[in-house]
């Protein structure tokens, strides 16, 4: 598996997956457990340009009968990815759980020295040098259903789908269209777009600050075969 986590656009350094064109075309949708990766240790199947850094941040971890995969960044951005491809005219929902602890402070996505996010989730599309992603996030300050470029970067594009602390420490279900997420913020020039992984980032770096977040059972899943996007305890 060919991985880089980071591309430079513009002359700065952005956290955007870059995904080779040879990754495993998925026949089936993707489920994303982590329930057969050692807890303590970074998820297999799972990479980072700097998979020794990365695992400073990210780690497996389980409570009662739930394993997860557990971020904690510290004044830090490392983004880690899992490369496969899909058709979203077949899966074209993305569907997982995610649960904020503690979020980074003075946070505003839209400028760059507020880019930090609790939780945020990517589906990226091409390969390199020519990468876009959908990035999916939970902002502290910024309403649901805004979205925006990357203050990065025009080819990432950022997507509020939970906002405020009122859920904090709790775990939820979201669920997104992709497919349509895509044709709106990218367009329909292209027909039948296919996805070529998933990234996942908690990162506190632009705000010098401390960003600690969990994630669970991401899935890709045709039309019609999602679960409700519920709060879980």
């Amino acid at each position: 598996m060919i991985f880089q986590a980071r591309i430079f656009i513009s002359a700065l350094l952005i956290a955007l997956p870059t995904f080779s064109a040879v990754a495993l075309f998925a026949q089936s949708p993707i489920h994303i457990t982590f329930e057969a990766d050692e807890v303590g240790k970074f998820p297999s199947d799972w990479t980072s340009r700097s998979v020794s850094k990365a695992a400073e941040v990210y780690a497996v971890q389980a409570q009662t009968d739930k394993r997860f995969l557990h971020a904690d960044a510290k004044g830090t951005s490392v983004q880690i990815g899992y490369e496969k491809k899909w058709a979203l005219r077949e899966f074209p929902m993305l569907q997982w759980q995610w649960r904020a602890i503690l979020f980074p402070s003075g946070t505003n996505e839209r400028i760059k020295d507020g880019d930090d996010s609790v939780l945020g989730v990517y589906v990226v599309f091409g390969s390199w040098p020519f990468i876009k992603s959908i990035k999916y996030i939970w902002s502290d300050t910024i309403p649901i259903g805004a979205s925006f470029n990357s203050p990065f970067s025009s080819s990432a594009k950022l997507l509020v789908i939970r906002s405020g602390r009122a859920l904090m420490g709790t775990w939820v279900t979201e669920k997104r269209n992709v497919f349509t997420d895509y044709l709106q913020l990218f367009g329909d020039e292209e027909k039948n777009p296919v996805a070529s992984g998933i990234a996942i980032l908690t990162d506190a770096d632009n705000t010098n600050s401390h960003a600690i977040g969990d994630y669970a059972d991401i899935q890709t899943l045709a039309m019609g075969s999602e679960k409700p996007a519920t709060p879980k305890p």
